[in-house]
């Protein structure tokens, strides 16, 4: 009875787990494992690989005592974020029911997050799966199969420092109060381009704040009828609206769920000069390789005809 009681809670703690890496448009970033503080990383470190609870506990926004770390990634809008979620010894994740939800919160429009409360943050939703679209299963298996989690930063982002919360729920054990098991993971990024997009403001939660215990998605049976639909907890995806004013972050009109639109871009107006020997032309100039600012500048330029 002894030797049962041991190997199941040492079977609970290995199925516990943490981010141990990322890989933000091809660049990969290894974290740290929880508590150890050996690497340089955007991944804010957490203290324990053991899920949250409580649904009012300020580890609800990173996940169990994260802490803010020293390095930004760099990502554009569009590119493709890549999550490795492993157990508390270093295997595959062990879970396998549940959903996957990503959030993204602005750092007081900062261009980094070094230093940035996490708890003051206003976080909207970017992506959610549960269930395979074949009904077999929950897309959490794939990652527990050694899989990566896949997401893209919304198209049109406008540049800042944020925060992306890549969070998985565990809901094996959902089906009483304070069962269900939250795993957040936070990465620090600067977001580049030009990009003018921002969430609706009633499309912003606060972690805590954002879930409650007794919420359909959170206290759940997952077993008893495998085919109910499941309800995701928190706001829906976030919709978009285009930043009216850099100074202010004053939106204009807000659009629909799948995607933003924007007001379209005014033509730029070269006014030819009356010697028509010097016409003006726009170059577009690609920034050095090297940058990680991956933009193409525009300048102008004066061409002789003769």
């Amino acid at each position: 009875m002894q030797l049962v009681l041991i190997c199941a809670l040492v079977s609970q703690v290995v199925a516990h787990g943490y981010v141990s890496q990322v890989t933000v448009h091809g660049t990969s970033y290894v974290g740290n494992a929880p508590d150890h503080d050996t690497v340089a990383s955007p991944i804010r470190m957490v203290a324990s690989n053991s899920p949250e609870t409580n649904t009012s506990s300020l580890d609800m926004a990173c996940g169990q005592g994260a802490v803010n770390v020293p390095l930004n990634a760099i990502a554009a809008p569009g590119d493709a974020i890549n999550f490795t979620w492993v157990s508390g010894m270093g295997g595959n994740w062990e879970h396998e029911v549940g959903p996957v939800l990503t959030y993204m919160a602005s750092c007081d429009n900062a261009t980094s997050c070094t230093t940035f409360d996490a708890s003051t943050a206003r976080w909207f939703k970017i992506d959610q799966v549960g269930k395979k679209s074949d009904g077999e299963g929950w897309v959490q298996q794939d990652i527990s199969e050694g899989q990566n989690f896949n997401v893209t930063i919304p198209h049109n982002l406008a540049p800042g420092g944020y925060l992306i919360r890549n969070e998985i729920i565990g809901l094996q054990n959902a089906m009483a109060k304070g069962g269900a098991e939250f795993f957040p993971s936070c990465t620090q990024l600067q977001i580049i381009g030009d990009g003018t997009a921002v969430p609706a403001p009633n499309d912003t939660v606060a972690f805590p704040g954002a879930y409650n215990a007794t919420d359909p998605g959170i206290i759940v049976d997952v077993y008893t009828d495998p085919n109910t639909t499941y309800t995701f907890p928190g706001p829906p995806i976030a919709t978009f609206v285009r930043m009216t004013s850099q100074q202010n972050n004053t939106p204009s009109i807000s659009t629909s769920d799948s995607a933003a639109k924007f007001e379209p871009l005014m033509p730029i107006i070269v006014p030819v000069p009356e010697d028509k020997s010097e016409i003006p032309f726009i170059e577009m100039v690609p920034m050095q390789a090297d940058t990680p600012e991956r933009r193409m500048h525009s300048r102008i330029m004066r061409k002789n005809v003769h």
